[in-house]
C-alpha cells in the first residue's frame, strides 16, 4: 500500500487541520492596537470661572490647542491623541529623547532639526520687547522708534526676564547668548512665557521679550477676567515695542522625534495640514489672534505663505 492510499482512512483532524492550521487559518483572531500619538503644548491661557452670577465668555484658545483639534478630528487612521500640557524644556527634551511625541508650536531653528523633522505652521510677526508704559522714556531708541537692546544691556539701568529653554528664533538667540552677566534672568514656566507678562505687570522685571499677539490675547483676557472677578493682574499698561535688527517673522511649526516614529508621524501631519481647506483654517485661526498694526504690517506676507508657498516638512523623502 503506498503512501496516497493511507490519507483517505485519516481522520480529517489528523492530516488537514494542521496543515489548515500552518497556513492561519484557525489562528486566533487579530488584534490590532490602535497608535497613540501624543501633542505637546504650553498651558493655555484661559479666564476663570466667572464669579456667581456673571455671565459665561467665549475664551480665546492659543495657537496649539486649535491645531491639535485639527489634526485629531482630520487624521484619517484609526488612533489615539492625547494632548500633554507641559514647559518648553520638558516639551523639547522628550523630543530630543525621541519620545513618541510632538511639539506644537515651536520655532524651527537649524540646531532643532538636527534632533527633529518639522513641518511648519506659522508664519509669525518678531517678537517685541514687552514694558510697561511709564518705562518708555528709560529706553534707549532710534528714530524709528525700534529699541537697542544693547544698549539697554550697557546702560545696566533695567533689568529683563526671559523663558529658560525657549528659542526666540536664530538671530535674536545669537545676540541672548552674548549680553552681559546680569542683565536678564531666565525663567522656568509652565507655558510659553504668558505669565512673564505679569511679572512685568508687578514690577518683578522691566521688560521681556514676547510676540505682540501673546500680549493682545492677554489683555484681552486679562479684561474678561476683570469682568468676571478672577483676580488676575492686569497687563493693560503694557506696550510692545519693535528691536531693532529683528523686524523679519519666524517660523513656526509641528516638531516630531528625528526617528522612525517621528518620521512616520510628520509625514501623516503633512498629509492632514497641506490641502488648501486646512492651510485655510490655520491662516484664518492666526490672523484672528493678530493685532491690527500686526495685520497691517504683515497680513500681505502670511498670506503668501499659506497659500503661494507649501509649507514643507523636512522628513526625507
Amino acid at each position: 500500500m503506498n503512501r496516497r492510499s493511507l490519507l483517505p482512512s485519516l481522520p480529517w483532524s489528523t492530516v488537514a487541520r494542521p496543515i489548515a492550521c500552518a497556513l492561519l487559518l484557525c489562528a486566533p483572531a487579530a488584534t490590532w492596537a490602535v497608535e497613540k500619538f501624543v501633542w505637546l503644548m504650553p498651558e493655555v491661557d484661559t479666564v476663570a470661572t466667572p464669579a456667581p452670577g456673571a455671565a459665561s465668555v467665549p475664551v480665546r484658545r492659543g495657537l496649539a490647542q486649535p491645531l491639535s483639534d485639527y489634526l485629531t478630528a482630520n487624521w484619517g487612521t484609526p488612533a489615539k491623541h492625547e494632548v500633554l500640557i507641559a514647559n518648553v524644556k520638558r516639551s523639547w527634551r522628550m523630543v530630543e529623547d525621541g519620545e513618541p511625541a510632538c511639539h506644537l508650536g515651536v520655532l524651527r531653528t537649524p540646531e532643532r532639526e538636527a534632533v527633529a523633522y518639522f513641518f511648519d505652521t506659522h508664519l509669525i510677526p518678531p517678537h517685541q520687547l514687552m514694558v510697561r508704559r511709564h518705562a518708555l522714556p528709560r529706553l534707549p531708541r532710534l528714530p524709528d522708534g525700534d529699541v537697542d537692546l544693547e544698549k539697554i544691556w550697557a546702560d545696566k539701568q533695567l533689568r529683563g526676564a526671559v523663558v529658560a529653554g525657549r528659542s526666540y528664533g536664530r538671530a535674536l538667540d545669537a545676540l541672548l547668548a552674548r549680553r552681559p552677566a546680569g542683565v536678564i534672568d531666565e525663567y522656568t514656566t509652565p507655558d510659553f512665557g504668558g505669565n512673564m507678562l505679569s511679572m512685568i505687570a508687578v514690577g518683578r522685571a522691566d521688560y521681556t521679550i514676547e510676540f505682540d499677539f501673546v500680549l493682545a490675547n492677554q489683555q484681552e483676557f486679562r479684561a474678561i477676567g476683570a469682568a468676571s472677578g478672577n483676580g488676575k493682574v492686569s497687563t493693560a499698561d503694557l506696550v510692545s515695542v519693535p528691536i531693532e535688527g529683528f523686524s523679519s517673522p519666524v517660523i513656526s511649526g509641528i516638531a516630531c522625534p528625528r526617528n522612525a516614529w517621528g518620521k512616520r508621524t510628520i509625514e501623516q501631519v503633512e498629509r492632514v495640514l497641506s490641502p488648501p481647506q486646512a492651510r485655510q483654517f490655520m491662516r484664518d485661526e492666526f490672523i484672528s489672534h493678530l493685532s491690527p498694526e500686526a495685520k497691517a504690517r504683515y497680513g500681505p506676507r502670511i498670506d503668501a505663505f499659506y497659500f503661494y508657498a507649501k509649507p514643507a516638512a523636512s522628513a526625507p523623502k
